[in-house]
Order: C-alpha cells, then structure tokens, then sequence
C-alpha cells in the first residue's frame, strides 16, 4: 500500500513538473503571466472584483472609495460617478485636476436610452485664428473654459438623487485632509519642476516642503480648494433656505462656481497676463447640454461615442474598416494583428484629422461614418507593407479612399506643440443593478498652467488641441470646443448595458480601448485579463492639435509581445521602438462590464497607473 501510494506520488510529481515545463514554454517568450490568457487562468495581475448591486473602477483608490461610499448611502451609478469624479479631481492634480474637461456618456435605464454630456468647453470670445498664428500657444494663452462642473452638477440633478453637499463631500474631506503622495504624482513632480515654478501659486502648493523635497507618502492639502467647494455648498443651502427645489439648488452651487467670485479670480488672473484671453463673461455665459451620442455596430455589438468635441469618432471609423477584415484570423497580437490593426487607425487619424470637430461649427461630409466608406478605406491597407507617413484622408461624400487636396506629406520636425502643457487624464466607470451606466474621462492638470490663488484651482490648457491651419476641421475659433482627445465609450449587446470604459493616454486612448474591447469581443477575455495584454500604439500621425506628424512610421510595442513579433513588423515597414514591458502612456483604463448570462457585474482596473476597482 505505501509503495503504490509512493508511486502515485511520483506520477503526480511528474505531471506536474510536466504542466510547469509547459507553461513556463508558452510563458517565457512573453516574460510575464499577464500576457497569456487562458479560460482556466487565475493570473491576471488583479483578482476579479464583482457586484450584484453595483461596480465601480476609479483613476485613483480613494476616489473608488467614495463611490463605493456613495452606493452603501443609497446613491445610484449617477450619485456614486458624480461623488468619485470630484474626488478623484482632487487627487489627481497634476493630470486632472478640480476644473477641466470631463466627456461623459451614460446609460439611463429608467429612459432606456444612451446618452452624452458635452464634457469639452468653449474657447474664450478673444481665441481668434489670428491671434494664435501671431504668438503662438503658450501655457497662459491656451486656456479653456472649464466642462467639468456644468457635467457634475447637470448629470447629479438629471439622473441622481443626492444633493450637491452629499456627493461632494468625500472630495471636500480630501481637499481639507489632505492625501498621500503616490509615485505618478512624485514622478510628475520631479521633472516638472521648472515648469511648476514659474507661477509662485503653484510652487506654493505642489512644494509644501520645499522645492526637491517631495517623498512618497506626503500629505497633499488643497485648503484653498476646500474653500472653493464650501463656497458652492453655501450656495446650494442659502438657496433651499429660500424654498428652492432640489434642482435649482444644485444649480446655485453651478453658478456660484462660473458666475461669482471664484470665476472674477479666475477672470483677473488671466487679464493679467500679456497673453491671456479668458474674461469674467467666457465663464459667466458658459452652458453645455445633452447630446446624442454617435453609434456604429461591430460583431453583433452596439458601439457609442461623444460626437467630434471628443476623439470618440475614430473610434466608429476604427470598427467601420475592421468589418472588412476576419480579425480572428489574424491571430492574437500576431505581426499580421497588430500591423493590420495599426493602419486602420492611422486611416481614422488622416479622416479624422481633416473633417472631424465641434458639431456646432463642422458638418461632417456624407458618408464619413458609413460602413460602404469604412469598406472603401479598408481597401488602403497592404498586408505587407505599413504606411511610411499618415496616409491621405478620403473623401467620404464621393466615396473614394483618397482625396484629391489631401497633402502627400505630413511628416517634418518637430510636433508644432512646443511650449505646451502636458496633458493627461483620469477616468471614472461605475454600473448598477437598476442596469444604469456612468462613462467619464476627465482632465486637465494644474500643474503646468496656474492655479487661482487663494482658490485652490487653474484653467486647463485643453485649447493646446485645436488646429492653426484653417483647412482642417478642428480649427480655432472663438466660442468653439476643441475636439479634445478624451472619450468614453459604451458598449451595449442585445439592447442591454455590456461595458463602460475609459482611460487616460492623449490620443493612445481610443488606440486601448479598441484593443481592451476586442480581446474581451473578438478573443473572448474576461475584462481583468483583456486589461493586462501588452498593448501597442501608432504615432504615424499628427497629435491633435498639431498639424506635423513628428513620429512617421513610429509603432510602440510593449515588450512582452515576443522579439520575433518585433522583426517581422520591421520587416512590413514600421519604425518599431519597445514601450518596455508595462507602459503607464498605454493607457490605464477603467471598465465596467456585465455578464449577459448572468447578470453579474465586473469592475477591472489597469496595473498601468494607480487604478482601483470595488464592487459589491
């Protein structure tokens, strides 16, 4: 009996070294767990975060938290955004900091509809053409009349049930109580540091040690920010005082914001600077509104997007063109996958490029977001050989793949973006049990263009991303919203709610999530798995809001995908630069999704960045 049993003993022992041997050959080319999914896998970098009552996945851990909080008081997927979006504005400051632009699409299940808040602001009325071709864009002339309170505030009295003082109390606790420096924001710190200096407002809060003395683990306090969110409280409560509804008070602390005095300050800051052009009526008439969203099918899915005051169109043009391809049969994060995959999206960047901005001022030619024209541009792609430069845009109104007045040539030196901030984002996802869906990218740091004294807050400089020639769709104009690289997107199947997600990344942002979706569509991941792929990125393209292409023909690869991969791209064409084996510029996405079998929601968060996830 002991010697059967030693034996049995054994047999297992060989089974498993053999498992291990084979595991360790499929895995070792890839140099990390993360990259292989398997239906029989635990490894993806982070455990499965469920929920039957509702998920959420945050830019930052605290910001989860007090949506989570939000859930636990009763608040809905609206209350429980709203709260971890304000938090989340004072957490990360230097990317995303209390005002700035915040895209949001939604999901309401008691209209049955989706829908978007136009979440990019306006130009000031002296942004004009000519005064940009004449001095340029600095950090002081660039700034942006801010989107993010009016889509708090509107999307809180449409769809949520709190009051202004309820949800915006975790973030008024941060402000006041400080949190603790992460690595992101010390990285940011450390070689920012020139730049920060040069508005003493600035230097003043992001250095409260010291300039060069920032340790992880430093207690950030925004008491002036504090300020700011009292102020609009005070609003909200004189305003019920006097008998007002719910509605016209959250709409008081609105307009305390852009109507009172912390819009003057704002206002007199910049009117002191020889180039700044934002005055106390570019905040005091500012308005948005609700929007339809623009939609497009792929393999059975319902695909939405915020229109051309957002990157989300490239998304519709990316799906478009990829109906024209058997995608599986590429092959997963093959040579053939990923260059295939690459030039569609730089043929969604040249359209996009030329015809694409704000619906108020662009009419989008005939055609651009059909499937005949996707099919037609598809036509461009050469499976052996990558586009050296951004290809030419089409002309989708006579449905012909070229145009007849697109340049040859965008490629030059440099990126026609000297001088401008660094721009980056957050992102918030959150899902219900009702089957409600909250979608934002929001953003816009405060460390790079100055903050309001004594108030704790800045402009962004998201004006950086529109155009200076006037052929182009995205050009400057006064009153006009840039078509600004944040887009959430919102994915149904069978007429009911199946992913939100979102990330930062600049215009790498539609390039992840269109790979996150298709290893959760096409491949067949669980939402934690598809986050944690290696990724890669196309720069042949002009960044927005630049008319140069400063990287022709640059692929970045992370390095887990296998050296051989990187051979044979080069072999096609592309300028192939390794990413390393976890890149933050990939993206660090946040993403909600629900089982359709079962109902069961799941929350993922990207190990890129300092995302968090919590469900319940």
């Amino acid at each position: 009996m002991k010697r059967r049993w030693l034996l049995g003993m054994v047999l297992l022992a060989t089974t498993a070294a053999s498992q291990e041997r084979k595991l360790l050959e499929t895995l070792g080319p890839f140099a990390s767990y993360g990259h292989v999914y398997d239906n029989d896998s635990i490894e993806a970098m982070r455990p499965r975060v469920m929920g039957t009552h509702g998920v959420i996945s945050t830019g930052h851990y605290l910001s989860t938290l007090a949506g989570m909080e939000a859930f636990k008081k009763g608040g809905n997927a609206f209350d429980a955004g709203v709260t971890a979006a304000m938090a989340l504005k004072v957490l990360k400051m230097g990317y995303a900091g209390w005002t700035g632009v915040a895209p949001l699409i939604l999901y309401s299940a008691s209209e049955g509809r989706v829908i978007t808040r136009v979440g990019a602001g306006k130009t000031p009325a002296k942004a004009t053409l000519a005064h940009f071709l004449e001095h340029g864009k600095t950090p002081t002339s660039i700034a942006l009349i801010p989107a993010d309170v009016d889509v708090w505030l509107s999307t809180l009295d449409r769809y949520g049930t709190f009051s202004f003082r309820d949800a915006v109390a975790p973030a008024l606790e941060i402000a006041e109580g400080g949190y603790h420096l992460y690595k992101h924001q010390k990285g940011l710190l450390d070689t920012q540091q020139d730049a920060i200096t040069r508005f003493p407002y600035n230097a003043e809060f992001w250095f409260p040690n010291g300039v060069g003395n920032q340790k992880l683990g430093d207690l950030m306090v925004n008491k002036d920010l504090g300020r700011l969110i009292r102020y609009m409280m005070d609003a909200e409560a004189k305003a019920l005082e006097k008998g007002a509804s719910r509605s016209e008070a959250i709409r008081a602390s609105r307009d305390a914001f852009y109507k009172g005095d912390p819009a003057r300050a704002a206002a007199a800051l910049y009117e002191g600077f020889d180039d700044g052009l934002v005055r106390y009526d570019d905040l005091a008439s500012y308005e948005s509104r609700w929007m339809e969203p623009l939609h497009t099918t792929f393999h059975g899915y319902d695909v939405y997007v915020c229109d051309g005051w957002s990157q989300g169109p490239r998304l519709i043009l990316i799906l478009n063109m990829l109906e024209s391809f058997d995608v599986e049969a590429l092959g997963y994060n093959t040579a053939e996958y990923i260059h295939v995959l690459s030039q569609v999206i730089e043929l969604a960047m040249a359209d996009s490029h030329k015809y694409i901005g704000d619906p108020d001022f662009v009419d989008v030619p005939s055609g651009l977001y059909t499937k005949a024209y996707g099919r037609k541009r598809a036509e461009l792609v050469d499976r052996d050989k990558a586009f050296e430069d951004m290809p030419p845009w089409g002309d989708p109104a006579k449905m012909e793949n070229v145009a007849t007045d697109s340049p040859e040539v965008f490629a030059g030196i440099g990126s026609g973006e000297a001088g401008l901030p660094l721009p980056d984002t957050t992102s918030v996802n959150v899902m219900d049990a009702e089957g409600n869906v909250f979608s934002m990218t929001e953003s816009d740091g405060h460390m790079l263009t100055p903050l309001v004294p004594n108030w704790g807050f800045g402009l962004g400089g998201r004006m950086g991303q529109l155009n200076l020639d006037p052929s182009l769709a995205n050009v400057m104009t006064p009153k006009k919203r840039p078509r600004n690289t944040n887009n959430p997107i919102l994915i149904m199947k069978d007429g009911k709610p199946f992913m939100g997600l979102s990330t930062p990344g600049g215009d790498q942002q539609v390039q992840a999530m269109l790979q996150v979706f298709l290893n959760v569509s096409v491949w067949g991941m669980s939402p934690e798995h598809a986050v944690d792929q290696p990724r890669f990125g196309t720069y042949n393209f002009p960044g927005t809001g630049s008319e140069v292409n400063a990287n022709p023909g640059v692929l970045r690869v992370e390095a887990r995908i296998p050296t051989a991969t990187f051979q044979a791209l080069r072999v096609k064409g592309h300028d192939v630069q390794s990413w390393g084996l976890w890149n933050w510029r990939t993206g660090a996405l946040t993403v909600t999704y629900r089982d359709p079998e079962t109902g069961v929601m799941i929350a993922a968060g990207d190990v890129r960045r300092e995302t968090h996830s919590l469900g319940y």
